[in-house]
Parts: structure tokens; C-alpha cells; sequence
């Protein structure tokens, strides 16, 4: 239900407001009127009782219209004001319209008192409705200039047809270096470097409308940098036309980045390939020392038993017998123990403790050298066959460095789990090295290489005749549904 629609009366005769109240209630207005007849009143009405028209006589005792117009529109109240008089003139009458009444009714004419309060309030209420809209777009625009104007991000409008810059925000400004002037005598075109501009058109001709990823292009600056842009365009319309907005992104250092970081992969790679290559002939070199200075050594000895055998004396003949039996095992022997340092074990089956255990007691069986292994810490559950085999190449690799190059007494091979990293150190007694000077050979390069393909890191900790220790890290990944752990590659 509507509410009643209140009506402040300025009159001085009693009978001309009865009557004036009687055409009123003959109408269908549902309304509440307050009577007044002196400034006082007036000036206190409009303070209290708020109304949303006034009618007024033209003649009071102590002032007119025109003042009680007046004292309204001084205080800012913005409602109608209809003149309800018995007679006034046609001049006067203009002039009062002019300084803002509504409306004019002769007191002889009344019925038309209540169409002209519903007129003037119907376009009042248009008015009223008006003036919502402008403060709302006015607020909708402040919030706009300051958003645009304010944005951190280089931002400029753009004419889709024409592609000139129709506003642009200081951060463009600052990051292009031009000139808000010479900014806005710039098209898209201008913004790019003329091997683009082929590409750019092609592309601006089939852009879809309302909010996409523009892409990433190429800019030039103003002192002629090249710069690689990441854009976002939106069309809106801007004073009432068809515009399009677009934000920009300046992700030159992140791409410079993203290249250098490949090329340090690309680097890697060779790198770890190199060192394999370089591992895999080292190996055969061995190899081929072991094979010529030691089992072929053992097998021409044998040879000459046996050619012995054939021409000697049957007495002599057992004894060399038993004397190539004994080479051959020896030979047999060696061939296991070169084998044991190629193949590592299968570890699909087997822990990597027992591999480790396995590989140390061989060690400890041609050497002189105290090794330790220490597994108190380690979890075996967090490392797949991979990961343990790699450990055990390290460990095998490191040991091998101890014993051709510490000159050693003892070694500690120690395993453990963090929180988030498996890490394995490989301390010594030996005569250590000063890091700053030596660098690493193909041994520690293939450790640091091998280490970096599950995203591993190495850290070598040596000074001369303080031994060296090695630290390798291996990050894993928590599995929290099925309580397990993943290793990061």
C-alpha cells in the first residue's frame, strides 16, 4: 500500500482551506495535510513534518508566496510547490513559475487542484528517478576513473575500429614513456615493432568481442626497448561508443627467465651426458687395466702350467695341475668382483640397506679402509627402485673416490629421512682438499649430476688433512590419503 501522500497548506482563511480540503477529499489522492498560516509555522512544517508538496495563497499577513518560495529553496528542500490563489495576474504568475513553483491554481477553478498535484508529483518523481541515475553514473564514472587512473597495471582504451588510444592511465604512461599526449596520438600499430603489425592486423580483424586473453605480444617503448607483453582486452563502451579495454602485463623478465632456465637444463643435459660418457670410459679404462694387469696376468700363468704339464715328468704333472686349478679360481674370483662393481643389484627384491650392506662387506674385503654404514634413521618406504639404485651408485662411486684418493682409515656411510628429504653423507679421515681450488672430477660431477635428476642437491665439505664428507638430498612428496610418500622429480 501506498503511503499517504503529505501535503504542507500555507493559507490564511479558514474557509479557503476548508474548501480547498473538501476538493481534495472529493478526489481519489490518499493524503495527510498540515495547515499553517505564519512564517514561524511555515519554517517549522518544513522542518518536522517533511512534506512532499506544498500549496500556498498568495497573500498572507505577514509574507507571500513569493518569500515562502524563497525560504524553500534556501534550504535545499526539493519538492513542488503550487501556487493555490484567488486572483494574480499573468505577469506574476510567469515569474513565480520562473523562480520555481510547480504550478499555479485559481481558488475558482479547484477541481483541477488535485490532477495538478498528481502531475507535479508524477514529474517529480521522473525528476527525483532523473537525478538517481545521473549520481549513479557520475559515481559509476568516478569509480571507473579512479580504477583505470589508480591501476597499477598498464591500461589504455582502445578504438576497435580505428585502433587509436582514446585514454590511457598513468601507469601506461610511466611504462612506455611517452607523454599522456603523445600516448593518445598513438594507434595499436605504433605500440609494436613493424615485423608484428602484419601479424597484429590479421589477428585484430578476427578478435572475438566481450572479455578474452588477447595473448602475448611484442611493444616497443618509446626509446625503442622491445618488450613482451602479456594482454587482456574487454570491450565496454566508452562515452556512450563501442571501445575496448585492455590491460597489460609486462613479462619480459619472466620469459628472459623462463629461457634462461632452459637453456641451464639444455646445459645440464649435456652436462650429465658428458659426465656419463665420460664415466662409461673411465669404467672401460678400468676395466681394461683389470682385465690386462691382473686376470690376463693370472691366465697366462695358468697357460704355462698346463703347457708345463704336457711335456713334464709324471711326478711334476699334479702339482702344476693343482697350481692352474688354483689361477682359475683366482680368475673366476676376479671376474666376480669386477662384475659386483658394473652390475648393481636388483633392488626391486632387495632393500637398500641390504644392497649397501652387501656392497660395503665386498669393499671391506680387498681394503684396508673402516667403512661404517649407519641406517638408523632411514626410511626404506620412501625410495622406489630407482632412487635406491641411484643411492647405491653414489655410495659405490664415493667409495671407490676414498679409496684411490683419501688415503683414508675410515669412512662413514650414513642414511636417513626428514621430514621432506632422504639425505645420504659419506664422511672420511682422509687427507681432504681445499675446495675453493680443486675442482670436481669426473666422480663428483657424476654424483652432483645423477642427484640432480630427482631434483637432488650435493654439498661438498673438505679441507686439506681434515678429511672430506659428502652430502646428497633427495626431496619426496607426502601422499596424505593413502599415507604414503612420492619422491619429486
Amino acid at each position: 500500500m501506498n503511503k499517504p501522500l503529505k501535503i504542507l497548506h500555507l493559507e490564511d482563511v479558514l474557509s479557503d482551506a476548508e474548501m480547498i480540503e473538501r476538493a481534495l477529499r472529493k478526489s481519489s489522492l490518499q493524503f495527510e495535510k498540515m495547515l499553517v498560516s505564519t512564517r514561524q509555522e511555515f519554517i517549522s512544517a518544513l522542518e518536522n513534518f517533511h512534506p512532499d508538496v506544498i500549496i500556498s495563497d498568495h497573500s498572507l499577513p505577514s509574507f507571500d508566496s513569493q518569500e515562502a518560495l524563497k525560504i524553500v529553496k534556501e534550504r535545499n528542500i526539493d519538492v513542488p510547490f503550487i501556487l493555490v490563489t484567488a486572483t494574480v495576474s499573468e505577469e506574476y504568475a510567469v515569474n513565480v513559475m520562473k523562480e520555481g513553483a510547480w504550478d499555479y491554481i485559481l481558488k475558482d477553478r479547484l477541481q483541477r487542484l488535485p490532477n495538478a498535484i498528481e502531475s507535479a508529483m508524477a514529474k517529480y518523481n521522473l525528476e527525483a528517478e532523473r537525478r538517481r541515475n545521473e549520481e549513479m553514473i557520475r559515481a559509476s564514472e568516478k569509480k571507473y576513473r579512479h580504477l583505470f587512473q589508480g591501476n597499477p597495471m598498464p591500461m589504455w582504451m582502445l578504438d576497435p575500429n580505428t585502433l587509436r588510444i582514446l585514454d590511457v592511465n598513468e601507469a601506461a604512461i610511466k611504462h612506455y614513456g611517452y607523454t599522456r599526449e603523445e600516448f593518445l596520438q598513438l594507434t595499436a600499430l605504433e605500440l609494436r615493432p613493424e615485423e608484428d603489425v602484419a601479424q597484429y592486423l590479421a589477428y585484430a580483424r578476427k578478435e572475438p568481442e566481450g572479455l578474452n586473453k588477447a595473448g602475448v605480444w611484442r611493444h616497443r617503448k618509446k626509446n625503442g626497448d622491445i618488450i613482451i607483453m602479456e594482454i587482456i582486452a574487454h570491450d565496454v563502451l566508452y562515452d556512450d561508443k563501442p571501445a575496448r579495454l585492455i590491460l597489460a602485463n609486462d613479462i619480459t623478465e619472466r620469459r628472459r627467465a623462463e629461457t634462461e632456465l632452459a637453456r641451464q637444463r639444455i646445459m645440464q643435459q649435456k652436462l650429465i651426458t658428458e659426465t656419463a660418457v665420460q664415466a662409461q670410459e673411465r669404467e672401460r679404462e678400468e676395466l681394461g687395466k683389470e682385465l690386462h694387469d691382473n686376470i690376463n696376468q693370472i691366465l697366462t700363468a695358468t697357460k704355462l702350467y698346463i703347457e708345463f704339464a704336457k711335456v713334464a715328468d709324471e711326478n711334476e704333472v699334479p702339482d702344476l695341475l693343482e697350481k692352474s686349478c688354483k689361477h682359475i679360481t683366482m680368475a673366476i674370483e676376479e671376474i666376480r668382483r669386477l662384475s659386483h662393481q658394473l652390475v648393481a643389484p636388483t633392488l626391486e627384491d632387495t632393500s637398500l640397506v641390504q644392497a649397501l650392506s652387501q656392497l660395503l662387506s665386498n669393499m671391506r674385503a680387498v681394503t684396508n679402509l673402516t667403512l661404517t654404514l649407519d641406517t638408523q634413521d632411514y626410511t626404506e618406504e620412501v625410495t622406489d627402485t630407482n632412487i635406491r639404485l641411484m643411492f647405491y651408485r653414489i655410495v659405490q662411486e664415493q667409495v671407490n673416490n676414498i679409496l684411490k684418493h683419501a688415503n683414508a682409515t675410515n669412512a662413514v656411510v650414513k642414511l636417513q629421512t626428514s621430514a621432506s628429504h632422504i639425505i645420504l653423507t659419506i664422511t672420511d679421515d682422509g687427507h681432504g682438499f681445499d675446495t675453493s681450488i680443486t675442482s670436481a672430477g669426473i666422480g663428483l660431477r657424476n654424483i652432483t649430476n645423477r642427484a640432480a635428476v630427482y631434483n637432488g642437491t650435493t654439498r661438498i665439505v673438505s679441507s686439506p688433512g681434515k678429511g672430506c664428507m659428502l652430502e646428497v638430498s633427495i626431496p619426496f612428496k607426502v601422499q596424505e590419503k593413502s599415507n604414503t610418500v612420492k619422491l619429486s622429480s
